[in-house]
């Protein structure tokens, strides 16, 4: 498995055509920096699988932000890992360290 980060990743060379294909399936690509970022997750299963055959992996996945510390971690770290229906949707999650410590999401304001 390939974690990647969803606000910037670096690909290899790869012809026109697939880049096209990441295009539309919802990734953005910075030329100054020469870095991928996701755009929308429409169609993230298509994504993945695309992503995993341009890299030669199994599977790719991206991390998820915590909606309660706001830290990047891996859906790997996650217990619920193989439970989950919502792997990459909507790229926010609870981290392992707030679950453990029973953090809460507070509304201020």
């Amino acid at each position: 498995m390939v974690v990647l980060n969803k606000k910037a990743f670096k690909l290899p060379f790869m012809d026109r055509e697939k880049f096209l294909l990441l295009m539309r399936l919802g990734l953005n690509y910075d030329r100054a920096t020469g870095t991928f970022s996701v755009a929308n997750y429409n169609n993230i299963g298509k994504l993945t699988d695309t992503l995993a055959v341009i890299l030669s992996v199994d599977e790719v996945t991206f991390t998820q932000t915590c909606c309660i510390c706001g830290k990047d971690f891996p859906c790997s770290e996650c217990r619920y890992l193989k439970l989950c229906a919502t792997k990459n949707l909507p790229f926010q999650c609870v981290c392992v360290e707030c679950l453990r410590e029973g953090r809460t999401f507070t509304n201020s304001g």
